[in-house]
């Protein structure tokens, strides 16, 4: 058995062993998704290993990169996705083997930390590689609507036509950037906004931006027979408070009427939906978040506190 670096001519039977060993239930398993994702990705292409038994690709570990902002400082990373092994093959150590020249190549490449959003299975084996729990990333949820509109894929597209995101992003200038102060967190930029959230071959989403001032990304997602108002991205330019961005973006809410707004907790100026403050920070409901320290930021500590590692649910909630 080998263990190598993959080639774009693998991509077709890695694609498959993902389909084979992880199946479609929560995410399609396309090329198109898989060349999205890891080679036309603005962070740099993945890291992607395969293990390779008399030619057949039996296991596959990959490295997606990622940049996060830290002040002035950027901050290389990687998260750890689409790792799968063949079930004829399992049991044989190829995940440990992978993953181990996997950080290797991520050390040799300078990448400060590697994270993921593990099961609950595959927790314990990266507790026992030197990975970190650092929890269930905290989300604020709050009401929506007192009487929540119904889930319709027709009213769906509709809305998503309404608030096209591509044509928001238009109004926006190719430098354009922003920054979230005080926190590690990715950076808001043209080249990131169109790649994760109009090109993304998976989503759709809609958003509601008005230059200079703020700009919210959204997306509607089905709960039971209902909407859930997902905010992925949510940024004020130019203050803390802004009632312009309250009264424009609670009339999106109204329109819609979702049953829950879900939001990330960091982004707590987001506008109410409503005068029922029914709102509440939540550690149980968001992705189990786990970091593998590789290079000393300032202090190992800041990868294992939340309030300063603070990811809008866009760089979080596929992948």
């Amino acid at each position: 058995m080998e263990i190598v670096f993959s080639e774009k001519e693998d991509i077709p039977e890695i694609v498959e062993l993902l389909k084979r060993s992880l199946g479609e239930k929560r995410m399609p398993k396309t090329q198109a998704y898989y060349i999205w994702k890891h080679q036309k990705n603005p962070f740099g292409q993945s890291i992607t290993l395969v293990a390779k038994e008399s030619g057949k690709i039996v296991g596959v570990r990959t490295f997606m990169k990622w940049e996060w902002s830290f002040g002035e400082k950027k901050i290389a990373s990687v998260r750890a996705v689409d790792t799968a092994t063949d079930p004829l093959y399992q049991g044989k150590g190829i995940f440990r083997m992978l993953t181990l020249k996997a950080i290797d190549e991520c050390k040799r490449e300078g990448i400060s930390f590697i994270y993921n959003t593990p099961n609950p299975i595959s927790l314990k084996g990266y507790l026992k590689m030197g990975w970190n729990s650092i929890g269930k990333m905290p989300l604020n949820v709050r009401l929506g609507s007192i009487i929540p509109g119904f889930f319709d894929e027709i009213k769906n597209e509709k809305y998503y036509q309404e608030y096209d995101v591509e044509n928001q992003l238009k109004k926006l200038p190719n430098s354009w950037s922003f920054k979230q102060p005080k926190s590690i967190s990715t950076e808001l930029t043209i080249p990131y906004l169109n790649w994760r959230y109009v090109e993304c071959p998976v989503s759709s989403y809609g958003a509601l931006i008005e230059p200079g001032k703020f700009g919210i990304i959204f997306r509607l997602k089905k709960i039971k027979l209902f909407y859930e108002f997902r905010i992925c991205e949510y940024w004020l330019e130019n203050s803390v408070y802004s009632e312009e961005a309250e009264l424009k973006i609670r009339s999106v809410i109204k329109k819609i009427k979702p049953l829950v707004v879900t939001e990330s907790f960091f982004e707590k100026k987001v506008p109410l939906s409503n005068n029922i403050k029914l709102n509440f920070a939540s550690p149980f409901i968001g992705p189990l978040t786990t970091v593998k320290n590789l290079t000393n930021i300032n202090n190992k500590s800041e990868l294992i506190r939340f309030d300063i590692w603070s990811p809008s649910l866009g760089a979080m909630e596929l992948f």
